[in-house]
């Protein structure tokens, strides 16, 4: 409900906002040109692929023979320069990226944890696994990983 404070400040703001729209608008423009300057973009039919490979590997119950075949299939994608890059061809691509740290991670962790089951590996092992895995994909797509200990707190 708009009262009487709220409808003055939209019709000052409206008229501030037709003004500068009067004045024109510059054309949105791509980030960057796609004109052979951005490798390694995923085309936007790979997505359903990936999504296929991410909900029978890395579902909620895993295995290690789970992961490895998502892994793999994550792997094979590949990526082409998209003349016109569009919004679908970015949105595949950033999946892509995270679905490949989030399945290395997994495959990694040999334990189950939280809501990180594994099949094979049905106990939690704090002796091992009470860490926390910090990933990023270097410049060459590949996923490096960095193993943090987690500090023991009392009662926990």
């Amino acid at each position: 409900r708009l009262a009487s404070n709220s409808l003055l400040e939209g019709l000052v703001f409206a008229e501030r906002i037709g003004a500068v729209l009067a004045d024109g608008v510059a054309a949105p423009r791509d980030p960057v040109s796609a004109r052979g300057e951005v490798p390694g973009l995923l085309p936007p039919n790979a997505r359903l692929t990936l999504q296929r490979a991410m909900t029978e590997g890395v579902g909620v119950l895993r295995s290690g023979d789970s992961l490895a075949t998502a892994l793999a299939v994550l792997d094979s994608l590949t990526a082409g320069i998209d003349d016109d890059p569009c919004t679908d061809t970015w949105e595949t691509t950033n999946l892509h990226a995270v679905a490949s740290v989030l399945a290395a991670n997994a495959a990694a962790r040999h334990e189950t944890r939280g809501s990180h089951w594994r099949e094979d590996y049905p106990d939690r092992d704090d002796s091992r696994w009470r860490v926390r895995l910090s990933s990023r994909l270097d410049d060459s797509g590949v996923v490096v990983t960095v193993r943090e200990p987690v500090l023991a707190q009392e009662g926990v």
